[in-house]
């Protein structure tokens, strides 16, 4: 009895151990699979990011009419804290969660990254649609002119809309609750810039800017109505 004892529990092992390598394998297996997917998520961040480098010779020492950049610093501010505590929570504090199982993740990691490409494409034709009439602040240049064809028939603001997807898309991408929420989050401070901008393009434009509002959604794309 003793001697089968001995038998199953080696059996048992053996089993275990075979478990343990067929995981391991799938793990290294999975890991190869989506860095590639990782890797083209974070070229077009970085693309993105660099596409923006100019935006302080397109604010400062520039002739605006009306600015509100008090408000915008305060909002950049907050913005910074977000993503300072999404960086202590999931480097430091370790409190990252997946956001599907693995069986899942490689489908929702390829559909995050088309995401990330539609919301980093979003965010950089609209600064070409800008053109000189981009800035890093709240305000209205001299000469403004209100730009609504091309990426601002899609939404009022889509540059924003594009960062949220983007971030958003990053949780899907790292199977990652954390950036998913950070992308979430993002959306409040951003709602506030739209907030703030409008009111000075409504002051500025009137009632050709609230025709405007009344055909094409704030920040989500194909939204009926006038604040989504």
């Amino acid at each position: 009895m003793t001697h089968a004892l001995q038998v199953s529990r080696l059996a048992a092992t053996g089993a275990t151990g075979r478990l343990a390598a067929s995981g391991r394998a799938g793990r290294i297996a999975w890991g190869a699979r989506v860095s590639w997917i990782q890797w083209a998520w974070a070229v077009l961040a970085v693309c993105g990011v660099v596409f923006f480098l100019d935006t302080p010779f397109r604010t400062f020492r520039q002739n605006f009419v009306a600015q509100r950049s008090r408000e915008r610093l305060i909002l950049f501010t907050f913005e910074l804290d977000l993503v300072a505590l999404w960086a202590i929570a999931r480097f430091y504090l370790g409190w990252e969660r997946p956001l599907a199982p693995v069986a899942a993740a490689g489908a929702a990691g390829f559909a995050g990254l088309l995401v990330a490409a539609a919301g980093v494409g979003l965010a950089v034709w609209a600064k070409l649609a800008l053109g000189r009439w981009f800035s890093g602040t709240f305000g209205v240049k001299r000469g403004h002119e209100l730009v609504t064809a091309g990426p601002y028939g899609v939404t009022r603001h889509p540059i924003y809309t594009g960062i949220i997807l983007t971030v958003v898309a990053g949780g899907l991408v790292w199977n990652s609750l954390l950036t998913l929420a950070l992308g979430l989050l993002l959306a409040v401070p951003f709602f506030f810039h739209t907030v703030y901008e409008e009111t000075l393009f409504e002051a500025h434009f009137g009632a050709a800017y609230r025709d405007y509002q009344e055909r094409v959604p704030r920040l989500v794309p194909f939204a009926k109505r006038r604040g989504a």
